[in-house]
């Protein structure tokens, strides 16, 4: 495995065939494996290959820890589950219904991605309401043994929570601390509708720098050291996104155009800071037309 710290690592999930987009976390406990987001539903087999190659098995795991339940993080929670009907799912309570009946999460889904949906997430399957425990945040949790404490830390969605591994010091954060890709400094806040909610986001942002980690485990993708440079970074670029987006919405401009515009210039000034073997990932899942999207939407909720 790729170690984080001498028994925990990740895989890269390849999503669609593309490095450095999904990273899945993996924990190891007394009773075997635990997975940390383990991705859509279309990586499933390259996630089942992914740990054979690295002496493990899908038998060998015993746990999910979702931080929220877009399709990118927890779309293939049931299928793990069909294939291993013990594992257990720790999601945030808000998000436990959509896991056990998705229908409502996959219409919404279908909205945006249209007939890309199937190639893009697959067969998104439920997951027994059984094999779910629902979390609110605050609590210890000790699948097979290995203690993690929990937060709830929405902004980037109303169900987002984050897991802290004391043994390691490592923080598994999800999508609320941002996309940074493995060998690049830049930071980018990810604020696609409809959840955002900047001022939960600070108080989440904050509740990370309380757990004090040694490391942050983003999703998108990998691990990182630098933990208040990333965090101060993080919460100047969503604060900065914040402020564009409400003064283009103020100018009463043609919303497309306008996050065109967002886009164009986020992406370049990306591409100024990152290594050009590296934009890809940033331009496939940054996406700063779509955060342009959810930050307009969050102003104009405040404004109605």
């Amino acid at each position: 495995m790729h170690a984080i710290t001498s028994d925990s690592g990740y895989v890269d999930l390849k999503y669609q065939g593309m490095p450095y987009l999904i990273a899945t976390g993996i924990l190891e406990a007394d009773d075997g494996l635990m997975l940390v987001d383990p991705g859509p539903e279309t990586a499933f087999d390259t996630l089942t290959r992914a740990l054979e190659q690295n002496g493990a098995s899908l038998s060998d795991v015993h746990a999910l820890l979702l931080t929220h339940i877009h399709l990118d993080h927890a779309g293939a929670a049931g299928r793990v589950v069909r294939a291993q009907p013990d594992v257990r799912v720790y999601v945030h309570e808000r998000g436990a219904r959509h896991l056990i009946n998705p229908k409502r999460l996959l219409r919404s889904a279908r909205r945006i991605y249209g007939d890309a949906m199937d190639q893009l997430w697959g067969d998104v399957l439920p997951v027994p309401a059984s094999n779910v425990t629902s979390l609110t945040g605050g609590e210890t949790i000790a699948p097979g043994g290995r203690s993690l404490d929990v937060a709830y830390t929405p902004g980037h969605a109303t169900h987002h929570i984050s897991y802290f591994d004391v043994t390691t010091g490592t923080a598994f954060v999800g999508d609320v601390a941002g996309m940074r890709v493995d060998g690049a400094d830049y930071v980018l806040p990810v604020t696609p509708p409809p959840d955002i909610d900047l001022a939960a986001w600070r108080a989440s942002l904050d509740t990370l720098r309380r757990w004090q980690p040694d490391r942050l485990f983003l999703t998108h993708f990998g691990a990182f050291a630098d933990v208040g440079r990333h965090l101060d970074a993080m919460a100047r670029r969503l604060d900065a996104f914040a402020e564009a987006v409400r003064t283009m919405l103020d100018a009463e401009k043609d919303a497309d155009a306008q996050a065109d515009r967002f886009h164009e210039r986020h992406i370049a000034a990306m591409r100024a800071q990152v290594p050009e073997s590296l934009w890809a990932p940033y331009e496939q899942f940054g996406r700063p037309r779509e955060s342009w999207h959810g930050l307009a939407r969050y102003w104009r909720q405040r404004a109605s």
